[in-house]
């Protein structure tokens, strides 16, 4: 029998100890439900035949994960897009545009501190801690005691929001821990459940626990590809979910929400199985977009007699956007001068952009990547 949840007088949840965890799905494992998990799991299987469809896979890695970055961060409110982020330092900026950027690169940050993790342990409390603290080091946020769980009440709703009105009240600051530990628990003995509708069983726990005092939203879904990755189910994190949440907000803030109220997985499992499938199916288009330009870029390169070292100044190009001969030369260890020629000579060829003098140095933009991105 499943147990109500516990309202305070506001007719707010004020915490989720009373429910059933882990959920009983059989209840609810029905034909629909299974030709959802299908799908999802046939389209990200598809994702993941990119490293053999794909001349370099790991080009593919940074530009999806600097859109994830961006979807994931705008969900918190964040304007700052991802072409803000890699002028930073490079041109001009107000200093709250800057500030936001900073945001998005250290969710790309954040998710490279995970990968690292997860090669040597699974889901547990030193990954959740330091992912939180690389997302809020330097940002908004880190004055809230960044990698620490929270000591005291936090509550969603709109900006100035008392308790008594918010959305949802998260709860007990002494419940923490332990939900923690039994949410890691239940990750890391979850059984025969697929780890599809785990990763969603563990999306929504994590963000009803709200363990910090901010970026549990960011944090809750860095998780998501982690947890993925961890248990084989993708190579890269290049799913971008966030862009399907940020896409359909108001619908994931509902379906989310029906559990809280009414313990309803079924809405929410749904809901969470459709947005992988159609982040994944979306990856691969992109995967195969950013792969013929790359393609296209070497190919007119070679006209031009290239070397190797011109290669690799065009593949980072793929990873950095928004560059300077400097900066190249820091990464890459090629020799300043040859750099210089190197990004004049693409320029010149229509590769990439040179957009002029900005503080004291000539700045070049792999330009037809980010309208890419853009349009995404």
């Amino acid at each position: 029998m499943n147990v109500r949840p516990k309202y305070d007088i506001f007719g707010l949840m004020s915490n989720i100890i009373s429910h059933i965890f882990p959920p009983d799905l059989s209840d609810i494992y029905d034909e629909k439900l299974a030709n959802q998990l299908a799908n999802t799991q046939g389209a990200i299987s598809g994702l993941n035949q990119l490293d053999r469809l794909l001349h370099n896979p790991n080009l593919l890695m940074r530009p999806i994960l600097s859109k994830e970055a961006e979807a994931s961060s705008q969900l918190e409110g964040t304007q700052a897009s991802l072409d803000d982020a890699y002028k930073i330092d490079l041109m001009e900026q107000t200093l709250e545009k800057r500030n936001e950027a900073v945001e998005i690169r250290n969710y790309e940050q954040a998710m490279h501190t995970g990968l690292v993790i997860i090669k040597k342990y699974p889901v547990s409390k030193l990954l959740i801690r330091e992912i939180h603290k690389t997302l809020l080091s330097g940002v908004r946020g880190e004055s809230k005691h960044p990698g620490e769980f929270r000591k005291g009440d936090v509550w969603i709703g709109s900006v100035g929001t008392k308790k008594g009105n918010a959305r949802y009240v998260a709860p007990d600051a002494t419940q923490v821990n332990p939900l923690i530990e039994q949410l890691i628990q239940y990750l890391n003995r979850s059984g025969t459940t697929h780890p599809l509708l785990v990763c969603g069983i563990m999306h929504h726990r994590f963000e009803a626990i709200h363990p910090f005092e901010d970026g549990n939203g960011r944090t809750g879904r860095l998780l998501i590809s982690l947890y993925l990755i961890q248990k084989g189910l993708m190579k890269l994190p290049i799913l971008y979910p966030s862009g399907y949440f940020e896409k359909k907000r108001k619908e994931y803030m509902k379906s989310l929400s029906k559990v809280d109220k009414d313990q309803d997985w079924y809405s929410w499992l749904l809901f969470f199985l459709k947005g992988l499938e159609s982040q994944a199916v979306l990856s691969l288009r992109i995967g195969l977009k950013i792969d013929n330009l790359y393609k296209d870029s070497k190919e007119l390169i070679k006209r031009e007699n290239a070397n190797l070292s011109l290669m690799e100044v065009l593949e980072y190009m793929f990873t950095k956007y928004y560059v300077t001969a400097p900066m190249v030369h820091a990464d890459t260890h090629i020799p300043l001068t040859s750099c210089k020629r190197y990004l004049e000579v693409m320029s010149r060829i229509g590769v990439i952009d040179d957009l002029g003098i900005h503080n004291r140095q000539r700045v070049f933009a792999n330009t037809k990547l980010l309208h890419l991105l853009k349009n995404i």
